[in-house]
Parts: C-alpha cells; sequence; structure tokens
C-alpha cells in the first residue's frame, strides 16, 4: 500500500517481494493497491501480466473497500499512516512498515514495534526477505496477529465523537446562551459504559 497517491517506489517493493516468494512452494498473491497512480498501476499490471513463478500479482488504483482487502491478507506492507495502522490493528493483520514520514509518523513505528505486531524496514529486500520469513512461519503469523488485535482500539471513533458530544452538552449547562446542538437531552455515554463518561475519541 502507497497511500492514496500511489507513493513510495512500489513498483520497486513489489519486484522484491515477487523475488523473494517466487521460488517458495506455496503460491501467493501480492495485491498492490496504487491509489491515484494509475500510471504505476499500469506499469505493475503489465510488467506482471502472467504469473511469476508462484506470484500473483493483482494491482489496483485508488479503492474504497481496503478494509475487505486487509481482511484478506496475511500481512500487510505499508508506509507508518495511521488511519492504516489503526484498521490493520483492528483486524488482527501483521504490518511491514516501509517507510515514514518524518515527524509526524515516527511514533507510529514505534507504536507497531513495541505493540509488538510489526516491523519497521525501510530496506526493500529486506522487507521482502521478511515477509517471505513470516509467510514461512503460521506460529510468527498467529502471534503477530494477535498482539494487533490487543493493540487495538476498535471503538475510538464512537469514542471520539461522544466525548466531543459530552463537551458540547457541558458547554451548553454553563452557558445555555451557546445554543449548541448535538441532538440530545443528557449528556451522552461511550459505547459499551453504563455512566456518561468522558468524550468519544478515534
Amino acid at each position: 500500500v502507497g497511500g492514496g497517491d500511489g507513493v513510495g517506489k512500489l513498483d520497486k517493493l513489489v519486484d522484491a517481494v515477487v523475488a523473494a516468494l517466487r521460488d517458495r512452494p506455496r503460491a501467493a498473491t501480492v495485491t498492490v493497491v496504487c491509489g491515484r497512480n494509475a500510471a504505476l498501476r499500469d506499469a505493475i499490471r503489465g510488467k506482471y501480466r502472467a504469473v511469476a513463478g508462484n506470484v500473483t500479482v493483482v494491482a489496483h488504483g485508488f479503492v474504497s473497500n481496503m478494509h475487505d482487502l486487509m481482511a484478506r491478507a496475511e500481512l500487510l506492507l505499508t508506509k507508518a499512516g495511521p488511519g492504516t495502522i489503526s484498521e490493520a490493528a483492528t483486524l488482527g493483520l501483521p504490518v511491514i512498515l516501509t517507510n515514514f514520514l518524518p515527524g509526524q509518523e515516527r511514533g507510529n513505528t514505534k507504536f507497531v514495534r513495541d505493540s509488538g505486531f510489526g516491523q519497521l524496514q525501510r530496506n526493500r529486500r529486506k522487507a521482502a526477505r521478511l515477509v517471505a520469513a513470516w509467510l514461512d512461519r503460521p506460529d510468527t503469523l498467529a502471534a503477530l496477529s494477535t498482539n494487533a488485535f490487543k493493540a487495538s482500539s476498535p471503538d475510538s471513533t464512537a469514542n471520539i465523537a461522544a466525548d466531543i458530544a459530552h463537551i458540547i452538552f457541558r458547554a451548553n449547562q454553563r452557558d445555555p446562551a451557546l445554543r449548541i446542538a448535538y441532538g440530545g437531552s443528557r449528556s451522552p455515554s461511550r459505547p459499551g459504559s453504563a455512566a456518561p463518561p468522558a468524550l468519544l475519541a478515534a
């Protein structure tokens, strides 16, 4: 995955992964999401029109069913975007991070590593070898997946919304002149909680 614009030299990464997997006895499918980079998508499709050894390469452009593609995958290679990492954790999907934006995404790499469901590997060949190693060890993949589930926060979006509504409710109580509408007559609660808690988060 290379983000919505298909960045990060995905074609070179695909080449490295195919080279690492093509001679394994077990067949594999490499699904590549190129985002809005149609030229990259077409180039990958053209290069891998035929099956490469035991590897089938399927290239997509921008997709709206990323969750479906991730649910069918055994592991994910991606840059360290927070949304993609969060969705991977929710799905129990092991992650190999191939890059990150300096500053804002550096902490995401630490989160993945410390939570035990992935690694940062910016060298394409080493990342590809790690893919092969994990696929050859179902026990390793299972442990990574378990750790991903433990790190996930599936109710975070609902919690953010509830927290915002709670803030608005309290603001209206302090100053009715604000008249901020949130659609309720009492302080909202987080999913699964009996008492009004703090706020919704994502």
